[in-house]
Parts: structure tokens; sequence; C-alpha cells
């Protein structure tokens, strides 16, 4: 009887384990699926001949579904084909974006993809308008059969079926490709009747090109739209433009601006870099540079090894709180932190602080006790942060990929997520020069309360000059704003680094606090 009990309260915790292991990721998929990026930032970022084709496709679906006969029908189809025929005249898709809706493998495991393209709400478009089962979406074949003369299967032991692992259903993605020949549609269409190819066309394509889109947090809202039009498949988880015209690079330099409206990197600054004092109306220079210069030639030549060792790349703050009598002795000591910080870090900070013997305080000094704090930043060791994970995704997409056309495709790509890392790394180099650049000229000379917070938003052109300086929060002190503005504007730049480099200037938004 105990026998049967255990092996009942075995199996039962079992089933619990795996049901709840199934609960969480069901949740997880339900969030990725319900995110969606408001319509000012997919207008902005989807390429105009995609908007193009779909507010087309969308106009002959609300006329094939209000058409009163089959010959009617027949002939929007034809119109149609023209009208693809007139947009894509080449049949090859330039990172467009959508977000995936199957990601599946067949029985041999080759990968076939289909992918849902964005679509923007007109904004002239009223309640009923609208075709509810309207959607759009390219893909691969997902059989072998039907793929015999296509090949857009993507094959087991292939750096771009390798690289697939990295994707989840509902995520949104921008991709290239090239489609193929079709009858009746221009492009190869796959549904099985002429009102499913109508309403929500399936295009053929051969992927050349994939990657992630991180949409900024505060452009993305939460939707039932997608679930709602995707149940019958959640939870399936295994512009071409003339360079030379003007009128195609003012709409090209237009749009970056709409991007980076909404794609603005965010700088914390600390005003205060190396200490703060309770109380400033008094002559401090004397007394706290003779302190200071002792605590950081101390904590130099005495460094955390586990941060300098490169173990703990990420960084952080450590913050040790002094506070002195009048006769110079130190009646205690508080530590704070943040970030990835270790003890030896805390105690590193900590020993450089109480090493240095003190003086009496000057007798202008007024205050019963004199309160200092002294930071220690451990900035981040950025090419020790994920240190191969994209690389070696480059890496990997440089492989072969057993087909003889496969080895173009992945170069594509793999250029396309070198250049990616290219400009990230450009990016964080170009930010850590920012932060020097500007902490430099900061120069506390009065006391701020540690929760004011000041936002600015800089512009900077590609020979380094700051042409823009737009306050976005000026904060609750207006004298704390004057010595932030103050200590901008004396900063001074070189060239900005390539791959940032642009028609529009280099725009970047700094927190300022204390």
């Amino acid at each position: 009887m105990q026998i049967t009990k255990l092996l009942f309260t075995t199996f039962f915790l079992l089933y619990c384990c795996v049901f709840a292991q199934k609960l969480w990721s069901n949740q997880q998929l339900e969030s990725l699926n319900n995110m969606q990026p408001s319509s000012e930032i997919l207008r902005a970022m989807v390429p105009e001949s995609q908007q193009k084709v779909m507010n087309g496709l969308e106009e002959f679906a609300e006329q094939y579904k209000t058409s009163p006969n089959a010959v009617e029908q027949f002939l929007l189809r034809q119109k149609r084909q023209q009208f693809l025929a007139k947009q894509v005249k080449d049949r090859v898709f330039l990172e467009w974006i959508g977000r995936i809706n199957k990601l599946r493998t067949t029985q041999n495991g080759k990968a076939y993809l289909v992918i849902e393209l964005a679509r923007i709400p007109q904004e002239e478009e009223k309640a009923g308008q609208t075709v509810p089962e309207f959607r759009v979406t390219m893909g691969t074949w997902n059989n072998a059969y039907t793929d015999l003369d296509y090949k857009t299967l993507i094959l087991p032991g292939t750096a771009m079926h390798s690289w697939l692992a990295n994707f989840q259903h509902g995520e949104w993605v921008v991709f290239s490709g090239k489609s193929f020949a079709g009858d009746e549609d221009f492009l190869k269409e796959a549904s099985p009747t002429q009102t499913e190819s109508m309403l929500s066309p399936n295009f053929i394509l051969k992927f050349e090109y994939l990657d992630k889109i991180d949409f900024p947090e505060s452009e993305i809202v939460v939707t039932e739209s997608y679930q709602s039009s995707e149940q019958s498949s959640s939870g399936d988880v295994s512009i071409s433009e003339d360079q030379g015209s003007a009128k195609s690079r003012s709409s090209k330099i237009s749009r970056q601006k709409i991007i980076n409206k909404y794609f603005v990197p965010e700088l914390t600054i600390r005003y205060y870099q190396e200490y703060r004092l309770s109380n400033y109306d008094w002559d401090y220079q004397s007394y706290i540079n003779r302190w200071h210069q002792l605590v950081r030639y101390h904590w130099r030549n005495h460094p955390p090894n586990d941060y300098l060792e490169g173990s703990i790349p990420e960084g952080g703050e450590v913050f040790v709180l002094a506070t002195v009598g009048k006769d110079g002795r130190v009646s205690g000591y508080q530590i704070n932190s943040l970030g990835n910080v270790t003890d030896n870090m805390r105690e590193s900070a900590l020993e450089a602080t109480r090493v240095v013997a003190l003086p009496p305080l000057p007798e202008d000094f007024h205050d019963e006790e004199l309160i200092v704090e002294y930071r220690f930043d451990h900035s981040p060791i950025q090419y020790l942060i994920k240190p191969e994970e994209d690389k070696s995704k480059v890496n990997l997409l440089f492989q072969d990929n057993n087909t003889q056309d496969g080895n173009n495709i992945i170069s594509k790509m793999a250029n396309k997520l070198k250049k990616k890392q290219l400009l990230l790394e450009a990016r964080e180099y170009f930010h850590e020069e920012l932060r020097r650049e500007f902490s430099s000229h900061f120069n506390p000379h009065q006391r701020f309360d540690p929760n004011l917070e000041l936002k600015v938003e800089i512009s900077i052109n590609s020979s380094g000059k700051v042409v823009e300086t737009k306050l976005i929060e000026p904060g609750n002190s207006v004298k704390f704003q004057l010595a932030v503005l103050n200590g901008l504007s004396k900063a001074r730049f070189a060239t900005l680094p390539k791959p940032l480099r642009s028609e529009v200037p280099y725009r970047v938004r700094l927190k300022i606090i204390p």
C-alpha cells in the first residue's frame, strides 16, 4: 500500500512539473504574440515599397469581398496581377518587416518558415471598412514534393538551419528574399482557392536574410489582434530605390529622421563623478583634494582582482559613505552598490577610503560632522560582455550551406550581421566617449538632492559638432539644470565613427543624476 502511494505521489509530482513548465512556456509565448509595436514606429520602419504593396493588396481584398459575381472577381485577380508586376518587377524583397507565423520542420528535419507581413492601419481607415481575414504571408513551401523546383526549404546541417534556432513564433523580424513567377498572381502563390488567394495570400519566398528587430520598449503595446488571427496556429514553435533620384534621397533621409525619433539611445551620467559632500559652504578644496588623491592612489594600486581579470565584465558602482567628526575621526562607514558588484569590489573601495588618516576639519566648517560619499565606478568591459555570441553567429553564417547557391545567401546574411555588429561596437565606443567628455566638465561646487533627474537630447553631426541641445525633462531644480547645461556646453568631440555618420545628426538622450 505504501509503495502504491509513493508511486502515485511520484507520478503526480512529475505531472505537475511538466504541466507547470508547459504553462510557463505557453504564457511566455502568449506574451510574445501579444506584443505589437505602435502604428507610428511601424510606419517609420516598414519600407515604402512594402507599405504600397500592402495597401494595394488590401484594396483588392476589400473589392473582392464585396464583388457581386465570379466574373468580376476573376477580373480583379487579373488587375492585382498587373499591380504586383508594377510594384515588384524583379520579384525581390529587400528588408521587409513582419513576424514569424510558422516555424516548423518536415519529417526529415527540413525547416519551413512563414512570415506575416506588418500591416499598418491607414489613418483614414474606419470601422467596418476592413476585411477581418485580410493578411499577407510570405514563406517557404511546407513539404519536399512541392519544393522540388523551388528549393525554398532550409536544409539540416546548413548555417541557415542553425540560425533559425534563435527565433520564436510571434517574433518581429526583418527579412530579404526572392519570389518566383506565378501564372495568376505574378508572384508564386500557394493558397488552394481563389478566395484565400485574394483575401489572405501566401506568397512563396526563398529567404536570403533574416534577423530580429529590437523595438524600443516605450513603443510596444499589448494587443490581441495578432493572437486572435492566429488561434489555429498559436504555439507552433519547432526596396529597391533609385539612389540617383532627389525624391528617393529626400524620402530616405526623412524616414531616417522618423526612425531616429523613436530609436534614440539613452545614457545615464552622474553629475558627481568621484565624490560629493554634505556641505560645500566652506573652503573644502584643500581638505578634500588631499584625501581624494590618496583614496584614488590606493584604489588604483590595489584594484579588485575579479574585476581586473574580467570575470565581472558588466561592472558596477560602489558608494562608500564616510561620516567625519570635527576632530577628523571617522565615526562610521556605509557601503552601497549598483550593478554587478562583488564583495571583493566593495572591500577594495572601503579599504581605499579608510586607509587615509584625516586632520581635524577647518574652523570655517560649521556643521557638527561632514558626510563624504566616494564613488568607485567599474566601467563595463564591453569586449568581454557576451564575448563570442554575435561573432560566432557571423562565423556560423560564413560556413558552407551545402547548396550551390547557399553560399551567396549565407554570405549576404553574414555581411549584414557583420555590419550590424560593427555598428553596435561603434555605438558602444562613442557612447563611452560621450560619457567621459560630458562628465569631465561637471565641476561640483554645491550640494544637490540625490533624487534629482534631468534629461537632455543632444544632436551631433558627422564632424562631431553639437548642433542641437534640447531639454526634455528639466527636473525640479533650476540650479541643477544650469550647472548641467553649463557643463554640457563645454564638451567637444572629434569626427563620429564611420558607421554612425549620416546625412542627419546622431541623436542621443542623456539622463543626468547626482
